[in-house]
């Protein structure tokens, strides 16, 4: 057997196991204290390098057979006339790397268009700012808390490091600077732990004045207003000239307030996710159109939330997602006579109904999003299953118990999130 036979019977296997394992990433952040003047320039020359090289294989023909082993490349300067550029820092995987992910983007280029997509050509880069580690133990090393790149002598400190259990198998990695700080997001396959949930069922109701209303009465709300601060270094951007080096340094410190900003809502999105996806089994949401809501009457509160980012990640997330026609009458729609109030506005915060029901209208509508979902998980468990008749009602009555029909009281609930 030839050693590359050997590759692909190992590399076979390898996915095999990995499919009764759970995928996850972990972001392992680069300590500033421990970053001498010769680790910064070895990290900036290395995506420097990286942009060289990018640039160089897109301005191939054939950009796939490029050949990783070459240790200068051509390219283009400030004149537009070509220069040869030594490269001296990067190392010969950190080059495959590259030419993998240059060859993934072609082929999802390829896929959309072969979709219909309108798609357009790859375009030269003024900054890389993500390397692709193929290869854990030879491209790079994690020993206790420090980190070893291939072609560099010095070792990096890391934060976040026991995060990463000890039965995870560690494969690949992305080296990536954001905003003058460096990561490494390092991907694992831990076992799978079987999920004990609290409750069964629920029903969520996304909105501006509440951002999450649930069908139990649970009730939180997410705002990230823009700070101060960054608000002062916006008006002091309109008075810059637009290439100047002021300009430089105020773009500088704005991305890193907006980065700030953003891991505050990614955490605070992470958090609220987590806890609804750990403790309910069965999840129905309606197909909000959020992007409609942003660009017309509610544009700032949903810039200011998190909403978009909590319904992508239930969707893939959940174990058990029902979704709801957009144009369901949640709102209007009365859980004790069925008949639909289209007179309410949305200046009306109590549902009130002429059988004399009445209910807080968030509460209301996750209500009738909870039952009409479950409806939905029944009519598509009786139209795929082929059980016979007796074996199927009851499996509908182990899903779908009395106790998660009824639903307590309104109240409310606070959740800690930071």
């Amino acid at each position: 057997m030839t050693k590359n036979e050997q590759i692909k019977l190992s590399g076979k296997a390898t996915r095999k196991r990995h499919k009764s394992l759970s995928c996850r990433v972990y972001e392992l952040k680069f300590d500033k204290s421990h970053l001498s003047k010769g680790k910064l320039n070895y990290l900036k020359r290395l995506f420097l390098e990286a942009k060289w090289l990018y640039n160089c294989m897109l301005g191939t023909d054939d950009p796939v057979s490029f050949n990783t082993k070459i240790n200068e490349v051509l390219i283009y300067g400030k004149d537009k006339l070509p220069e040869t550029r030594p490269l001296n820092i990067i190392s010969s995987q950190m080059k495959q790397g590259i030419r993998e992910c240059l060859f993934h983007s072609i082929c999802s280029l390829s896929a959309k268009k072969k979709k219909g997509a309108k798609v357009g050509r790859l375009k030269f880069k003024s900054l890389v700012n993500s390397i692709y580690l193929k290869q854990f133990d030879n491209t790079y090393k994690l020993k206790g808390r420090y980190l070893k790149l291939q072609g560099f002598k010095k070792r990096f400190k890391l934060e976040g490091l026991d995060q990463i259990p000890e039965t995870a198998e560690i494969t690949t990695a992305n080296l990536v600077r954001k905003c003058d700080d460096y990561y490494l997001k390092v991907t694992c396959f831990v076992p799978k732990e079987e999920q004990l949930f609290e409750n069964k069922s629920v029903g969520i109701d996304f909105g501006i004045k509440t951002s999450l209303t649930f069908s139990d009465g649970e009730k939180y709300n997410f705002q990230f207003p823009i700070p101060d601060d960054l608000k002062r270094l916006q008006r002091q951007k309109k008075n810059k000239l637009k290439n100047s080096r002021n300009n430089k340094k105020l773009d500088s410190k704005m991305s890193i307030k907006y980065n700030k900003l953003s891991n505050q809502k990614k955490d605070a999105k992470n958090k609220i996710v987590s806890y609804i996806t750990k403790k309910y089994k069965i999840i129905c949401i309606q197909d909000e159109n959020i992007k409609g809501w942003h660009e017309k009457w509610f544009g700032k509160q949903v810039q200011l939330s998190i909403l978009g980012g909590i319904m992508s990640d239930l969707k893939k997330k959940s174990h058990t997602l029902s979704l709801v026609d957009r144009y369901f009458p949640s709102t209007q729609l009365c859980p004790v006579c069925h008949n639909r109030n289209k007179e309410l506005t949305l200046k009306d915060r109590v549902f009130v109904c002429n059988c004399g029901h009445q209910e807080d209208r968030d509460t209301h509508a996750a209500r009738n999003i909870l039952t009409q979902g479950l409806k939905q998980l029944t009519t598509d468990m009786g139209r795929t299953s082929l059980m016979p008749v007796e074996r199927l009602t009851s499996n509908l009555v182990a899903i779908i118990e009395p106790s998660q029909v009824d639903l307590v009281e309104t109240g409310s609930h606070n959740l800690k999130l930071w």
